[in-house]
């Protein structure tokens, strides 16, 4: 199964992620964190996740690029952290994979993935042009997974709403 969750900052979504994960039988449910930290907002962002995780049995793997390249037990549920910092990794530190395919050889390997994603295309601002292809690129990505994603969860100020039936689009 492959559920890809999107939402707003601080929407719930990283949270109802980790509830999905904790859902699945399986012994080995690895979480995949892509974060780097790069100032003090984010280090308590990341202490916070940590924090929340603590005690519920995951394997954490801390890797921001080449994700396919990962080797994880066999029958594992995976919980990717999230495609927004995994993106910018790969477009603004010298990364060369493609994503969608880097993700494919993970998904592979695993029994049940879930992919947390950001929605960032609503606020009306115009960016210089390398944020302005990032976005793009994070739109398209979006777009593809939630193609292939057997439920699409949104979270918005707390809120869930899960696309359980995804129109795909021929």
């Amino acid at each position: 199964m492959f559920i890809l969750i999107s939402g707003t900052s601080r929407s719930g979504k990283s949270s109802y992620a980790e509830d999905r994960l904790q859902e699945f039988t399986s012994a080995n449910k690895i979480y995949i964190a892509t974060a780097k930290v790069y100032d003090s907002e984010m280090a308590e962002r990341v202490k916070k996740h940590k924090t929340r995780r603590e005690n519920k049995g995951f394997i954490t793997i801390e890797r921001s690029q080449n994700l396919g390249e990962l080797e994880i037990p066999e029958g594992a549920c995976v919980l990717v952290e999230a495609l927004t910092t995994w993106l910018a990794n790969e477009m603004f530190e010298g990364g060369d994979c493609d994503l969608f395919v880097d993700f494919q050889k993970l998904k592979a390997k695993a029994k049940h993935i879930i992919l947390v994603t950001d929605y960032i295309f609503a606020d009306g601002i115009i960016y210089d042009e390398a944020t302005e292809n990032y976005i793009k690129k994070l739109a398209e990505l979006t777009i593809k997974f939630a193609a292939e994603a057997d439920e699409v969860i949104e979270c918005f100020a707390g809120l869930i709403y899960n696309y359980r039936t995804v129109q795909k689009n021929e």
